[in-house]
């Protein structure tokens, strides 16, 4: 995710990595998962005990 604590932890061709395999070549920005959680606090409050992978299809795991 895009956030200024990924910066210091990683050097620069490990950047241009994940931001090329993120969905159009970037990385996870917040505005991207707020949909996200207004959905899930709205409409979806009856979701309960899943797992939301809100990372554009790409993880590191």
């Amino acid at each position: 995710m895009d956030t200024p604590f990924f910066y210091p932890a990683e050097d620069r061709d490990s950047i241009a990595y994940h931001q090329s395999a993120g969905m159009n070549g970037r990385l996870t920005d917040i505005r991207d998962i707020v949909p996200l959680i207004k959905f899930l606090v709205t409409d979806g409050w009856w979701i309960t005990g899943q797992t939301i992978f809100a990372n554009g299809g790409y993880t590191t795991r």
